[in-house]
């Protein structure tokens, strides 16, 4: 057996070791998420997150093989990940409302072979300790009663933030290289917020100052360039539970949102500069000067007119990026539109979901602009699997959201209260063919999953099997990146996962 198995095994073994103990002191101190106490007049509350996952994956880039750092390279990677985030908020009042502390870190943890990107970033198995939120804020309470309760929430400090369902924002720290844990990506904190959240309702409001955390050196020089930003996000929404849609996205029955960002300061040096004749860059440059405009509308929006169309949920979002400044000029745009059935009549209540999504590409890189979308801080978001990582293979292992246009066929189903299951098949395109490509065929990919929430409260166990075939397109172009060296360009991908999660 392999000393990367044999970790594999040692780090699952160690996990189901440590989960009797985990679940009892959950158990024995605190019924609810949190333990609560009372410090005066202050409330403490401690929390704890952690995950363990096991991963195996074959015919790597479908056939090419994955690259470790040293070099070495693999058709096929096991590997492990985990992380524990242990948290703290106290609360005191202050105001007619209540002041709050946020404070959290996060250990995580890669073994094995490290993950299957085409240069695995995690194949030395890192391991990385630091602090995720550090914030402090302010709620309103009761202190504006006609607006209704915490109308006000306004934060600074690092924390994490949300637009909507995460088609434009929703984690601000990549992850994997020296971070560790790639795919579980614990981290999404931004750095430098200030947040202002009115949570009125029928219309809520954000205006919010962002800042992505960049650690080049640590990420192996693949981290997401140094990027400050500014913005508002305006709603309308019903909520499907009381008023509790005013704070959160998932109690929103219904939304309609607008939202309007400008980056103020971006890196824009090295592999992030903008040089004509090299411009289809899609991973971060010419964001500096760059301006973002979305509308988006999502939830049982035909409701109200019928009481027939309950069961029908439509999601859409659409998104312009523009940018005038000096040699970085930007025209992109992207776009999706899902809409959702729930056969609610039927047992297990199945939903069958379509997604058209489409990102754009640059067509020229030899002209002065720039066409291809910069999916910014976009990642798997509230509304579960299916969502902004398009594909548990291609997602994490083949490309991301530019220069794409994707199909996606999603049906799930709630054999009982504590089990999901479902199915994902996606067809994902090139928008514009890589020079020298003639067909846009990217690639094919089913995705398995089950997801069960066990009698061991706060422990939750997600299985996962996965299917990525080559397109014409993606053949041809993995024969023209290795120079026709008659290595297999045309292997199905396999992928297997295991996520065992706990939450205190």
């Amino acid at each position: 057996m392999t000393i990367a198995r044999k970790n594999l095994i040692l780090a699952t073994a160690s996990l189901f070791a440590l989960l009797p103990g985990i679940v009892w002191a959950q158990d024995a101190k605190a019924p609810d998420k949190g333990l609560n106490t009372q410090i005066g007049a202050a409330e403490l509350t401690i929390t704890l997150d952690a995950a363990l996952a096991g991963f195996a994956l074959r015919n790597a880039q479908f056939g090419t093989g994955s690259t470790s750092q040293n070099g070495n390279r693999q058709g096929g990677r096991d590997w492990a990940e985990g992380f524990a985030k242990p948290g703290l908020e106290l609360t005191a009042p202050l105001g007619g409302g209540q002041v709050y502390g946020l404070l959290s870190v996060i250990g995580s943890f890669t073994r094995g072979d490290g993950d299957a990107q085409a240069t695995s970033g995690t194949s030395m198995r890192p391991s990385y300790l630091a602090p995720e939120d550090y914030a402090i804020g302010w709620r309103s309470g009761g202190s504006f009663a006609a607006l209704g309760e915490d109308a006000i929430d306004i934060s600074l400090g690092n924390q994490a933030f949300t637009i909507g369902d995460g088609f434009l924002i929703v984690d601000g720290t990549a992850e994997g290289s020296r971070r560790a844990a790639y795919v579980l990506g614990p981290r999404a904190a931004f750095a430098d917020t200030a947040i202002l959240r009115i949570n009125t309702a029928p219309v809520r409001a954000d205006l919010f100052h962002l800042a992505g955390h960049v650690d080049q050196q640590r990420m192996l020089g693949g981290d997401a360039p140094a990027t400050r930003l500014y913005g508002a996000n305006l709603e309308w929404f019903g909520s499907a539970d009381s008023d509790k849609g005013r704070a959160s996205f998932e109690d929103r029955a219904w939304y309609l949102g607008l939202t309007a960002l400008h980056i103020y300061d971006a890196d824009s040096a090295g592999t992030f500069s903008f040089a004509n004749g090299n411009n289809g860059s899609a991973g971060g440059a010419n964001r500096d000067g760059l301006n973002v405009f979305a509308i988006r509308g999502g939830g049982a929006l035909l409701a109200p007119l019928s009481e027939s169309l309950a069961d029908l949920s439509l999601y859409g979002e659409y998104a312009v990026q523009r940018n005038d400044s000096t040699n970085r000029k930007v025209r992109a745009d992207a776009w999706y539109i899902e809409p959702q059935y729930t056969f609610s009549a039927l047992p297990w209540q199945p939903k069958l979901a379509y997604r058209y999504a489409f990102y754009s590409g640059d067509g020229n890189s030899a002209d002065s602009t720039d066409k291809s979308w910069d999916s910014l801080y976009t990642g798997g978001g509230p509304r579960g699997f299916g969502r902004w990582d398009m594909g548990e293979i291609y997602a994490r292992y083949v490309g991301g959201n530019s220069n794409l246009a994707s199909h996606m066929l999603h049906l799930s189903a709630q054999p009982a209260d504590d089990w999901q299951i479902g199915a994902i098949y996606y067809r994902h395109d090139f928008d514009k063919a890589p020079t020298g490509v003639a067909a846009s065929r990217l690639m094919d990919e089913i995705d398995l999953y089950a997801q069960w929430d066990t009698p061991l409260k706060g422990l939750g166990v997600t299985l996962l099997s996965a299917a990525g075939k080559p397109g014409s397109g993606q053949k041809a172009q993995l024969t023209s990146n290795n120079a026709g060296n008659g290595e297999a360009v045309d292997r199905t991908i396999w992928l297997g996962q295991i996520v065992l999660s706990y939450s205190f």
